[in-house]
C-alpha cells in the first residue's frame, strides 16, 4: 500500500513539473521573440552596436525532407474521409513524427509549413481549398 502511495505522489509531482516546464518554454518563445522583434527595429533605425545578451540564432531544424511533406500531405487527404483543415493535417504530422503535439509552438510552426505546402499543391492542382464554417478545408483533386 505504500509502494502505491509513493508512486501516485512522484506521478502528481511528474505531472506539476512537467506541466510548470510547459508554461516556462512558452513564456521563453514569447520572450525570445520579443528581444528578436526589438532588435529588427533597432537595426532598422541604423542602431549598429553590440547587443548585451543577443544569442545567436538556432540552426534550421530539418522536419521534413524535399517532397516529404508533400506526398505526406497527399497521401493523407486521399485516406481521409472528408476534408481536412491544416492543423488537422499538421496534428497527424506530429503524430508520425513522434512529436508532443500538444507542444503549441511546435505545432503552429508545423501548422505553417503544412498550410504553406497545401497552398503550393493547390498551385500545382493536387489539392482543393474551400473556406467553411471550420475554416480552410482541404481535399485532393477528384476526391469528393
Amino acid at each position: 500500500m505504500q509502494d502505491q502511495t509513493v508512486i501516485n505522489g512522484l506521478l502528481a509531482k511528474r505531472e506539476e513539473l512537467s506541466r510548470e516546464n510547459a508554461e516556462l518554454r512558452e513564456r521563453m518563445a514569447i520572450l525570445s521573440n520579443d528581444i528578436e522583434a526589438l532588435d529588427r527595429v533597432l537595426d532598422a533605425c541604423g542602431y549598429r552596436g553590440k547587443l548585451v545578451g543577443s544569442t545567436p540564432r538556432a540552426a534550421r531544424i530539418v522536419l521534413f525532407y524535399r517532397n516529404e511533406l508533400r506526398d505526406y500531405l497527399l497521401a493523407e487527404i486521399r485516406k481521409a474521409e472528408g476534408p481536412l483543415t491544416a492543423r488537422q493535417l499538421a496534428v497527424l504530422v506530429c503524430q508520425t513524427e513522434g512529436k508532443d503535439g500538444r507542444d503549441r509552438q511546435l505545432l503552429t510552426g508545423v501548422t505553417r509549413r503544412v498550410g504553406c505546402a497545401l497552398r503550393r499543391m493547390r498551385a500545382s492542382r493536387m489539392v482543393e481549398g474551400e473556406r467553411t464554417k471550420d475554416g480552410q478545408v482541404w481535399r485532393a483533386i477528384g476526391c469528393k
